[in-house]
């Protein structure tokens, strides 16, 4: 029923326009249907927007945080990709806003990740070639309408590639009380759950390719890189698989996740700590046994 509900209100909005626009009916007709039809929307908008706010609710009571509370409470009207875009947008303003002003703070369960990534050297790049382009705008687009339209996405892909890189640098890694939270900023998220951690290595390797953020090489069941700069250095092995939320959904499942961050060692030692049941090895060299 909830999948009939998400989909019926657009569906209805496209009714509406092919019966207004396409000239099937009567104008007496297109009115009354119209009209009925908008009154169905309402109806159907009302006993959503409940929903909605009732699951926002939910979520924020079980401690959800409000990003994904909001995106949950958004499927009621959208399929689950289309909230994930819609909630993106706002969250990546957020991520400038608080890089820009400085309003934000890495504690001691931060661990961050970015430095190297190659978001900060295209930004670098694209500092110097976004005014050339707009000025080839200018002496190539004989309409000023068409030299507007592309300015004003030129500045927003801008402004969107900064929002991604402060992403990076505002949502660290972090280490909570059930596991550790793994992030590629906005991109990539999941929590690796404190009981399934079986292995932890400090261990560089060189992505295939040398591409950067979420990756699962050919040949290599279960394995993934989360890379920066097309490198990791900490490799963790779990017993059950893990899944990384992504832009399209969940991603493949993990069983050992190669993952960058800036003080690799400082990361390890924190989840050593707090996992006494890793055996001596699997705890690196010289750890000793949990008390």
């Amino acid at each position: 029923m909830e999948r009939f509900l998400k989909w019926l209100l657009p569906a209805l909005i496209v009714v509406e326009i092919v019966l207004v626009r396409g000239g099937v009916l009567t104008l007496g007709q297109a009115v009354a249907i119209v009209v009925a039809i908008e009154g169905g929307i309402a109806l159907i908008a009302a006993r959503q927007a409940i929903v909605a706010v009732r699951r926002f609710r939910a979520g924020r009571s079980a401690g959800v945080d409000p990003w994904t509370a909001a995106e949950d409470a958004l499927t009621v009207f959208f399929p689950r990709v289309m909230a994930r875009f819609l909630v993106m947008e706002p969250r990546v303003w957020a991520c400038l806003i608080r890089w820009v002003t400085r309003r934000y703070r890495h504690g001691p369960d931060d661990f961050p990740y970015h430095s190297g990534s190659i978001l900060g050297i295209f930004i670098v790049v694209i500092l110097f070639t976004t005014p050339v382009e707009i000025l080839l705008f200018e002496l190539l687009i004989p309409w000023t309408w068409l030299r507007w339209v592309f300015l004003i996405l030129a500045i927003y892909a801008l402004v969107w590639v900064f929002g991604l890189y402060a992403s990076l640098v505002v949502l660290p890694h972090r280490l909570e009380s059930d596991g550790l939270r793994v992030r590629y900023g906005v991109l990539y998220e999941t929590v690796i759950p404190r009981d399934r951690i079986i292995g932890i290595e400090e261990e560089q390797r060189k992505v295939p390719g040398g591409r950067e953020g979420l990756i699962f090489p050919d040949g290599e069941t279960g394995v993934a890189y989360l890379s920066i700069g097309g490198r990791t250095h900490l490799r963790i092995e779990v017993a059950e698989p893990v899944q990384f939320r992504t832009l399209t959904g969940p991603s493949r499942p993990i069983d050992v996740l190669n993952l960058a961050a800036n003080h690799a060692d400082r990361l390890s030692a924190a989840l050593r700590e707090r996992l006494p049941t890793l055996s001596r090895d699997d705890r690196g060299p010289g750890a000793l046994p949990a008390a």
